[in-house]
């Protein structure tokens, strides 16, 4: 049952995850002063590490943890019940991720906002908690349609 569709959401959820990591979460602009939000931390645009507000949660060990959850999923095919209650979790800790992705860019809005009007943009890591979470959500109806369907095989028996 390791060929099934929620395998294949798992695996990608787990590569959006993983590649997360590769891309900025936002990008501040401040006049001549640019500021990258990444899962590793604030770094200025010329790339030295911006020290004096730095994040408190560490993205990349929680973008890790959202990577290596699904992929350990997979391999939990013959328990289905297990394997929901993975998913379940991975829904937490991806909602948790966008949470403080989400308060962490406005406190640096914040922070950057005394040196006048911030410019935003957004990277492509901070829609991978929700891409993850989509993932995660058709994954787990796949898996309830497995056991809907071995269920009725149950009862032709």
């Amino acid at each position: 049952m390791i060929q099934r569709k929620q395998t294949l959401f798992l695996a990608l959820a787990a590569a959006v995850a993983a590649l997360a990591n590769l891309f900025p979460f936002a990008t501040y602009t401040v006049g001549d002063l640019q500021v990258v939000f990444r899962s590793t931390g604030l770094f200025l645009g010329d790339g030295t590490v911006l020290e004096e507000a730095s994040p408190k949660v560490p993205f990349a060990a929680v973008l890790g943890l959202l990577a290596v959850l699904p992929l350990v999923t997979i391999f939990f095919y013959k328990d289905r019940t297990r394997q929901v209650r993975f998913v379940r979790f991975t829904y937490l800790l991806s909602l948790g991720a966008l949470a403080f992705a989400v308060i962490t860019d406005r406190s640096i809005q914040v922070f950057m906002s005394g040196r006048g009007a911030v410019e935003v943009a957004y990277g492509a890591a901070f829609a991978a908690p929700v891409l993850v979470l989509v993932m995660a959500f058709l994954a787990e109806r796949g898996i309830r349609k497995d056991e809907a369907l071995i269920r009725s095989m149950d009862r032709l028996r």
